[in-house]
């Protein structure tokens, strides 16, 4: 009899290792395409992104529903995979209709949905330092505007920075990432400044040589 019961409990255990295994697979490739959304979006392939941020969600989906089915409980790889599709799904909405998505719009929870968000100010300063790059201030401007709301908005939860593990560092990274970025804009506005100062020098010189 006892050993009926060991065999059942291996077989079990055997079963519940293997969902593990494909819920850690689906999380993983949520997670890289995840990412391959972020990559095309600062591209500007909103389709490709798309397409990408709706597989991952459909595997999030189907990983979340195994765990529920076979009681399984936390599993980190999820939990980050939540994180990545996040920080994906809401600068995808900020870049085509400048919306944040809701953590039910996602199907996250809302402790990754708050982390997710905390990364989302590096892609931001990504698309303003482009602006810079292409001399587009204005755009990196409004990067940096958005940067900055969504700092405040997660620093007003003061209690969930106290709850909430990694969520403190995220905020630290990204005070300093907006400071930087605020300094390259700066510095972008006094460069440009000076270059039409001397333009306009150069042209008032060239006017009394002629005259």
């Amino acid at each position: 009899m006892l050993v009926e019961i060991v065999r059942r409990a291996v077989e079990e255990l055997r079963a519940k290792e293997r969902v593990r295994e494909e819920i850690i697979e689906g999380a993983r490739r949520a997670r890289i395409l995840s990412k391959q959304a972020i990559l095309l979006l600062h591209r500007g392939d909103t389709s490709g992104a798309s397409s990408r941020i709706d597989e991952a969600r459909e595997l999030l989906a189907r990983a979340k529903s195994l765990m529920e089915e076979h009681n399984l409980r936390y599993i980190e790889e999820i939990h980050e995979a939540e994180e990545e599709h996040t920080e994906a799904s809401a600068f995808y909405g900020l870049k085509t209709s400048g919306v944040l998505p809701t953590p039910e719009d996602i199907g996250v929870s809302l402790e990754a949905y708050i982390l997710g968000i905390g990364d989302v100010v590096g892609e931001l300063r990504r698309e303003a330092l482009e602006g810079l790059r292409r001399g587009e201030v204005e755009r990196a401007g409004e990067e940096l505007e958005l940067m900055e709301r969504i700092y405040l908005e997660l620093l007003s939860m003061e209690e969930a920075s106290l709850l909430l593990k990694g969520l403190r560092r995220k905020l630290d990274v990204a005070r300093g990432l907006i400071e930087e970025t605020r300094g390259e804009i700066a510095s972008e506005i006094a460069r440009r400044r000076l270059s039409d100062s001397i333009e306009k020098l150069i042209e008032r010189l060239n006017k009394l040589e002629k005259g």
